[in-house]
């Protein structure tokens, strides 16, 4: 109890020192009855990976244990387990429940009664704290679904283990069919180990053993008789899901203190995963780390916020707009210095779904055995490149270095094996397909010279270059060092040049077209069109990347000559005439088109910023592509604005108020046909629930709303640039020049606004009321 009462003390003097110096940026979640299944759980957030999914059903507190580096031989991300706790003689669920996530401590709360409960993280570590008035035991039961994970216990606890075996021949088989030489493989995947190390204070009894199989534990999950599903079979025959329950009990006490140490890594030790939990049942140690962690979340609150009318009611939707953004961002912190980037179809949060729990949207969950923890739709294509980048871009705007590492370390890691691709193609640089696994190789259909057989994908490696203007706003933005990065940054580039040049002397026999321009064909234009020539998007990053790396100071002479050269004879922006009026086209020309979900044009306008706001001579040509858009496409990529999909974002380049406004309630609101009680569990819409390229592309959305920066360290940095005129807003963001903005915005005037450094006040553009209403769709 005098442990608890300390760690009270020091969440009050944490709320009180925020209160004295802001009000408070995020809100709590607050549930006062239990929840139906493991779809209707909070996320709790910690460090390198780890996290968990928590909620209360039938009377029992349940989690599922997560880490993004736990993936299996089969190249999947993996669950660690679930965990049930279910606490003696407390009737949890029923009246004066209560579970709290407070996002700003990071710390997750159940309350009944005089029984209570606390979940916070401290790094890797999940701290379980509970007390109640009477002694009681702890029934806690660890439940594991796949024959691989290894269950052991002695008198210090609990170990979940599975490891992956040397699978290093195999993956240099595979990697030498790609067209990869051996010298270029990174086999992050061959002995990977993950698990859990379980601790309690005084210890647990001997666990119970029963076997079940998945479908029986997804019915106790539901609290139901949910109808048998058939298994899903492996090679030999055996049954894929069969699992298992172990379940022990604390001492009778009035207080209980679990450690959970989660781990995911190459040759990782599990014994030390013991160390590290039993060291947290030490009251002293398990205070400084509680000091530690509320520091670290002060920190991170800190470097940015977005909060939107603040004195409205709860269901004012510019508010819940602003609660959804900044709980997303605490669900993206759980990747903090993490190894991989976090998955777009999921991240570490995806659940188990009782059929006939989803319903509407894109997706509907049929019975056919997939609906287990694990699963997660597209889980085959695992880095979905074009929705993986939403994983990265909102992070520049909200400071957070640590959540953009991932992605940038993806890229540089997978560099050898990319100029290894880039060579047997007969090219010079590096090239990443559009689907690549966790090896950083081509995974669908691969060719002899790893790129994908699909027609829609064949030539789709534009996101290298995305990626790669990704690295460079990084440094631009928050000072990242890309020193290490710049030989792929600028190999994106020579991999176009020397490519198509090669290709194109074996069409026409010269490598350039009569004006002495790269001829970019055959091209894919995203997934939207093959045999294209010249593609939108391919023309915007090329021109950005070379602008980009000639800003640098520490590039050699030779490397800054060739892309000056490169630079000279890129093509320009595909334009024509559509309805009477200039408009940026798809390609200079292309040959078929398939996924009409694609606003190709709009990359001109984001992330490019070669037109639309952030240029505004180029504005009404912006509004004119989007406004002129073919009506075959139109109904799909400008009306809807689910998953991956960026209209938001495209709606803030054109300076579109109103449209902003209807888009980005739609798209952070969740308020239409929300699946999840979590009200940042967005999707399912093309992917999985929770939708992670949902939330960072509505991330984005948001942000430009509110400032869209010029590229480069002195440009132009336009403020509230599609922003409705009655919704109150405070915000703390960052743009180039290493900049950060914070402005108070209420009843239509700027109350504060603080740039820093202050030299860079004089590049604020101001674009409140300056494109009146009646004007916008001009």
């Amino acid at each position: 109890m005098k442990n608890l009462k300390s760690i009270t003390i020091l969440l009050l003097f944490y709320m009180l020192s925020v209160c004295q110096t802001q009000a408070r940026i995020t809100e709590k979640i607050v549930w006062t009855s239990p929840s139906k299944d493991a779809l209707d759980s909070m996320p709790l957030s910690g460090h390198k990976g780890a996290g968990a999914n928590i909620w209360v059903q039938d009377g029992v507190i349940r989690l599922y244990l997560a880490h993004n580096g736990a993936w299996g031989s089969n190249s999947q991300l993996r669950k660690i387990g679930c965990l049930y706790i279910e606490p003696e003689g407390i009737n949890l669920g029923k009246s004066g429940f209560t579970q709290t996530l407070d996002p700003e401590t990071g710390t997750l709360t159940i309350q009944q009664g005089d029984f209570s409960a606390s979940f916070w993280f401290a790094d890797e570590t999940l701290l379980i704290e509970t007390q109640n008035k009477e002694s009681h035991t702890l029934k806690v039961s660890a439940f594991l679904w796949r024959g691989e994970t290894q269950f052991s216990t002695d008198d210090n606890g609990w170990l979940i283990v599975e490891s992956t075996p040397d699978m290093r021949a195999s993956i240099i088989q595979t990697a030498e069919k790609q067209g990869i030489v051996k010298d270029a493989v990174r086999d992050i995947l061959s002995e990977r180990t993950f698990g859990a190390a379980i601790t309690t204070d005084g210890g647990f009894s001997s666990p119970a053993l029963r076997e079940i199989s998945w479908q029986e534990w997804l019915k106790t999950l539901s609290g139901d008789a949910t109808p048998e599903l058939s298994f899903v079979l492996d090679k030999v025959g055996q049954k894929s899901w069969e699992g298992r329950t172990y379940t022990g009990n604390t001492q009778n006490k009035s207080r209980h203190i679990l450690s959970v140490r989660l781990g995911a890594a190459q040759k990782a030790i599990p014994e030390l995963w013991k160390k590290q939990a039993l060291a947290f049942l030490d009251e002293s140690k398990r205070k400084e780390a509680k000091k530690k962690e509320l520091s670290e979340w002060k920190n991170f609150w800190e470097r940015s916020h977005i909060v939107i009318n603040p004195d409205a009611a709860n269901d004012d939707p510019g508010r819940n707009v602003g609660r959804n953004y900044q709980l997303f961002r605490y669900m993206l912190a759980c990747n903090r210095d993490g190894e991989l980037p976090l998955l777009f179809n999921g991240g570490i949060y995806t659940v188990a779904i009782k059929n006939g729990r989803i319903n509407g949207m894109t997706y509907t969950f049929k019975p056919r055995g997939e609906e287990h923890p694990d699963f997660r739709r597209w889980w085959a294509t695992r880095f979905m490149s074009q929705n993986q980048r939403w994983m990265g871009w909102p992070t520049l705007a909200a400071g957070d270095t640590d959540l953009y590492e991932p992605s940038r370390t993806f890229y540089r890691e997978g560099s050898p094996a990319a100029a290894s691709r880039a060579k047997a193609n007969g090219a010079e640089g590096v090239v990443y397909p559009e689907s690549l696994d966790i090896l950083k190789f081509s995974n669908i259909e691969s060719s002899s010279t790893g790129l994908c057989g699909s027609t829609h994908l064949t030539y789709h490696f534009s996101m290298g270059i995305e990626n790669a203007w990704m690295a460079l706003q990084a440094h631009d933005y928050l000072g990242v060092d890309i020193s290490q990065d710049i030989p792929w940054i600028a190999g994106t580039v020579i991999f176009y040049d020397t490519f198509y040049r090669k290709i194109c002397k074996e069409i026409t026999g010269s490598e350039l077209g009569k004006d002495g321009k790269l001829i970019l064909y055959p091209c894919n234009g995203l997934e939207l069109v093959s045999g294209a020539t010249n593609p939108v998007e391919v023309v915007c990053g090329l021109k950005q990347v070379c602008n980009g790396l000639l800003t640098l100071d520490n590039i050699d002479n030779q490397l800054r000559s060739r892309i000056e050269e490169i630079q000279s004879r890129l093509p320009e922006i595909p334009t024509g005439i559509r309805e009477g009026k200039k408009s940026i086209l798809e390609a200079k020309s292309y040959e078929d088109m398939h996924n009409r979900n694609e606003p190709i044009e709009m990359f001109a306008f984001w992330p490019y910023r070669l037109v639309g706001i952030t240029s505004p001579g180029t504005l009404q040509l912006a509004r004119n592509t989007w406004n002129t858009i073919p009506k075959n496409r139109a109904g799909l990529c400008k009306k809807l604005d689910y998953s991956w999909m960026a209209n938001v974002v495209n709606t803030a380049a054109l300076a579109l108020p109103e449209e902003s406004r209807e888009r980005v309630v739609y798209k952070l609101g969740n308020i239409q046909d929300p699946q999840s009680r979590f009200p940042a569990f967005f999707g399912p819409g093309h992917d999985w629930i929770p939708d992670h390229n949902w939330g960072g592309s509505g991330m984005v959305g948001l942000q430009e709303m509110l400032l869209a920066a010029e590229p480069g360290v002195n440009g132009k940095l336009h403020l509230f640039p599609s922003w409705p005129n009655d919704w109150d807003v405070d915000f703390k963001l960052h743009a180039p020049g290493q900049t950060v903005i914070e402005c108070t915005y209420r009843n239509g005037k700027i109350e504060k606004l603080t740039v820093t450094p202050k030299s860079r006040e004089k590049d604020i553009v101001n674009w409140l009321n300056r494109w009146p209403k009646e004007n916008e769709n001009n």
